[in-house]
């Protein structure tokens, strides 16, 4: 009779455990893509002197990012651009005869005289390692500057380790005002063979204003500011990536029907956020576990 009951129990559990697998096989995978969320930014920044200043902070010098919340987490451990490589990086002629590409290497003016932490150059023209000197920090007062007097820049960022979520910080509009970004990024994550594997677009009206205000200098032609921060996150589904391409086009506005990106001014830092396990998956491990659960009381009681 032993053997009887083994057995039953044996087809029992076998039916049991197939039946589990098909419905762990049958959950539909997810396309690859990028969800796109708002998140509060949390920095160290001198306060400004003037007490009746409308502005947050000295938008001249160093703003450490501290932390980020969102979802009902706080990232404190992050991971900066650790390389890069220029694309394209279309160039223009001022009457001078002086030719410069759209991309700059920017930071905060007094920044080099605050010892909170280490910033980029100030320089038009950069090389890949002047974007990874801009943007391989936290400090969020040393960023990518794209001028709107030619068309194209494209870059492509990677960091160290594969990552998930993105944050970025834009250079908006007038401190005080309405606007938190005024630019668009195209944004692409690489795979291993540096093919496309999740694309999205932050536009200007996706941002929220990040609480804090920068002025930016290139040193020798431009210093302008301060300015409305404004924040976007986006995190990949279910893969991660060590490479960004970051590209913006039509930044000066002269090709009709081409979307204007109007010159992107950014900070890009990267995190490994763990998802929330979806309906679906915490399903079948309960049924799982609770089919373990009644066979294992079974063979107890026939024992």
């Amino acid at each position: 009779m032993t053997n009887i009951f083994a057995k039953t129990i044996a087809i029992a559990t076998s039916a049991a455990s197939i039946s589990v697998a098909s419905l762990i096989i049958t959950v539909p995978a997810q396309a690859a893509s990028f969800t796109s969320f708002s998140f509060k930014t949390n920095v160290t920044a001198t306060p400004i002197n003037d007490p009746t200043s409308s502005l947050l902070n000295d938008p001249t010098r160093d703003i450490r990012l501290d932390s980020v919340e969102f979802g009902g987490k706080t990232i404190s451990s992050f991971e900066v651009v650790t390389g890069a490589e220029i694309l394209q990086n279309d160039t223009y002629t001022l009457p001078d005869g002086n030719v410069f590409g759209v991309l700059n290497s920017g930071r905060g003016p007094n920044t080099p005289d605050d010892a909170l932490l280490p910033e980029g150059p100030s320089k038009p023209n950069p090389t890949a390692q002047d974007i990874v000197d801009s943007l391989g920090n936290l400090n969020l007062n040393s960023i990518l500057v794209t001028r709107e007097n030619a068309d194209t820049a494209s870059i492509e960022v990677s960091f160290a380790n594969p990552v998930n979520t993105f944050f970025f910080w834009e250079r908006g509009g007038a401190a005080g005002g309405p606007i938190a970004g005024d630019s668009d990024l195209l944004v692409e994550a690489l795979g291993e063979n540096n093919e496309v594997i999740a694309t999205y677009k932050i536009l200007r009206q996706n941002y929220t204003k990040a609480d804090y205000n920068i002025s930016s200098q290139v040193f020798p032609i431009l210093n302008n500011g301060p300015f409305n921060i404004g924040s976007r996150g986006i995190s990949l589904d279910g893969i991660t990536t060590q490479t960004l391409r970051l590209t913006s086009s039509n930044n000066n506005g002269l090709i009709s029907g081409i979307p204007n990106d109007n010159g992107p001014d950014f900070k890009v830092i990267a995190a490994t956020v763990k998802a929330v396990p979806e309906s679906s998956t915490i399903m079948g491990a309960l049924l799982v576990g609770g089919l373990g659960i009644i066979f294992k009381r079974k063979r107890i009681v026939i024992g």
